[in-house]
């Protein structure tokens, strides 16, 4: 009984997931990441790469990979410093600013905003379930961007 609650379990988080990408890609013609990085910029206003990368708990590569996209698509833009210009800021130009009012939130960001409620204890717990899972798919060297984003992880 045990074991088929938790095949459930994980069967209505990937279908959560799936389902969401399906509708933000045929709603709103971009990817769930994408909508991703551009809600998060919504909050911030602006960002750089590597604020990005922590505050979506990504690594910076994938998030410069997005962000190239949504560059080309004319929803952000990507401002350097006059004084260093190592330093680069992303913002929603007004494109991205409209679309983002229409979205749905993020899936993703659902999923982080809620694991940030939890005690230190529930976390660990939850961190040690997954590890156990990964361990027992024998996919501790699997290579990993975004969960269900065809589009996304063929990019990388």
């Amino acid at each position: 009984m045990i074991i088929s609650e938790i095949m459930s379990s994980l069967r209505r988080m990937i279908k959560s997931l799936q389902d969401y990408s399906q509708k933000v890609s045929s709603h709103f013609g971009i990817t769930g990441p994408q909508l991703w990085v551009l809600k998060a910029l919504y909050e911030k206003s602006s960002l750089s790469l590597g604020e990005l990368s922590k505050r979506m708990y990504l690594n910076p590569s994938t998030i410069t990979g997005v962000v190239d996209r949504l560059e080309r698509r004319n929803y952000v833009l990507r401002d350097r410093s006059a004084k260093d210009r190592r330093v680069v800021k992303v913002r929603l130009t007004p494109k991205g600013e409209r679309l983002v009012r229409r979205a749905p939130k993020p899936v993703q960001g659902r999923l982080i905003y809620g694991l940030r409620r939890l005690k230190e204890d529930e976390l660990l717990l939850i961190q040690k379930s997954f590890e156990k899972l990964v361990e027992i798919m024998e996919a501790q060297d699997a290579k990993v961007t975004f969960v269900f984003d065809q589009e996304e992880q063929s990019s990388l």
